[in-house]
C-alpha cells in the first residue's frame, strides 16, 4: 500500500537574527519544542487518517 504526498511546501529563510523582522518575537526553547512536538502531532494524525481512508476503500 503506498501513499502519494503530490506537493509539500516548506517555505523558511535564514539569515543574519538583526535581519529577522521588529514584529516577529522570539520563542524560548521550550515553548518551540511544544510548538514543534504539536505540530508532529498533527502530521502524524493526519497520516493515520489518510491510512484509514485507503484501508477503507
Amino acid at each position: 500500500m503506498t501513499i502519494e504526498v503530490r506537493q509539500m511546501v516548506i517555505k523558511s529563510s535564514v539569515g543574519p537574527e538583526e535581519a529577522r523582522p521588529q514584529d516577529q518575537v522570539a520563542l524560548d526553547p521550550e515553548t518551540l519544542a511544544e510548538l514543534k512536538q504539536e505540530i508532529l502531532n498533527e502530521c502524524r494524525a493526519w497520516l493515520q487518517e489518510q491510512l484509514q481512508q485507503q484501508r477503507e476503500r
